[in-house]
């Protein structure tokens, strides 16, 4: 086990300065209020009924005790798991994926680079064990998308906050890319992610528009910057105690919450994006200060309060637009890349894509 302080899921913190240790213990010091604020629904085992009370509750932060329920309950994921009769849909998948999954070489390949210092996830007789059922069984269920890297960090995430509950975080992650995420967003070419990154981009030029000018200036595109934040739903970018910050707003209200918080990160930085004028810079500057974000709760505040209005029937408006600009240069790199009479492109169908592509 990698030796340093470690968080509640057992992921090691990396402390770049003193003023980090204090960051963390603030973000802590709300786990007390968010167990009060949960205290009478925890006890009752109910979500509050009122729809704005309930995404105002969760939008301040889920107890991590509570999480493994509530993002079950909220996701859709237990809906999606009781619409299967009997108790054997997964294990049946199980099995079958020990033998027909086309995914398993590459996930053979990233199981030991998920999260490698962590003494779950990278143990090869527990962890790795239930990381690889349930990414090899979701191939299966889902043949379209197969296996996305990415997906394999989302899941080391996910089975921690989920107490370990293979199953249950097999379900999660349908109710993740079917449900939540926009489709597409793991498929093949990745065309669902390359319509958020432009959607994405015309959100920071309207709501962030003098970085979105700057950031065109130096010719320093959205998606050099976000592309692994929609990815992974942020799992690798930031860590993983404020990944599931994210997370609790985003199982509940969609991916919506991906836009707000990336409109979040980039708003608060940017006094000082403004005064980098080299794309590789800002880039890594980016990169490390999301990476350091220990108390997140400054940049939800933001995500929620600080950028205006963002419902998702207009990240839609703006993603139907961008959907064909994508299909068209899709077209057109298909047609580029092979010029046969029958169409047919060679190297897709593999069941698996990597971040950055």
């Amino acid at each position: 086990m990698a030796s340093g302080p470690h968080d509640i899921y057992d992921f090691t913190i990396a402390y770049k300065g003193p003023y980090q240790a204090v960051d963390y213990q603030l973000a802590h010091n709300l786990y007390a209020v968010q167990e009060k604020a949960w205290e009478k629904y925890a006890a009752e085992k109910r979500l509050p009924n009122s729809h704005s009370k309930r995404k105002k509750l969760i939008r301040k932060g889920v107890p991590p005790s509570l999480r493994s329920w509530v993002w079950f309950e909220v996701s859709g994921a237990k809906q999606l798991m009781m619409s299967q009769p009997g108790n054997s849909y997964y294990p049946n998948l199980v099995k079958a994926a020990a033998s027909m999954s086309k995914v398993s070489s590459q996930v053979e390949l990233d199981l030991p680079r998920t999260f490698p210092g962590h003494p779950y996830l990278s143990c090869p007789t527990t962890g790795q064990v239930a990381m690889r059922r349930i990414l090899t069984s979701y191939s299966l269920r889902n043949p379209k998308v197969g296996y996305c890297q990415g997906l394999n960090f989302i899941v080391g995430v996910m089975l921690m906050a989920m107490d370990r509950n293979e199953e249950h975080t097999f379900w999660l992650l349908a109710a993740l890319v079917e449900n939540i995420c926009y489709q597409g967003s793991f498929g093949e070419n990745l065309c669902g992610c390359h319509v958020e990154m432009k959607t994405l981009q015309d959100l920071v030029t309207a709501k962030i528009p003098r970085l979105g000018a700057h950031m065109k200036s130096i010719t320093c595109d959205i998606s050099l910057i976000a592309t692994d934040w929609f990815l992974t739903v942020y799992c690798v970018s930031m860590p993983p105690e404020s990944a599931c910050r994210v997370l609790d707003a985003l199982l509940n209200e969609g991916a919506k919450v991906l836009f707000r918080v990336a409109l979040a990160l980039l708003k608060t930085a940017e006094a000082k994006l403004l005064r980098l004028d080299n794309a590789g810079e800002l880039m890594k500057w980016v990169k490390d200060f999301v990476a350091g974000i220990l108390h997140i709760e400054p940049i939800m505040e933001v995500a929620f309060d600080g950028i205006g209005r963002l419902s998702l029937s207009k990240v839609d408006s703006v993603r139907k637009a961008k959907a064909l600009e994508v299909q068209a240069f899709m077209e057109e790199r298909r047609q580029k890349a092979s010029p046969r009479s029958d169409g047919a492109s060679p190297g897709f169908g593999t069941g698996t894509r990597s971040l950055g592509t």
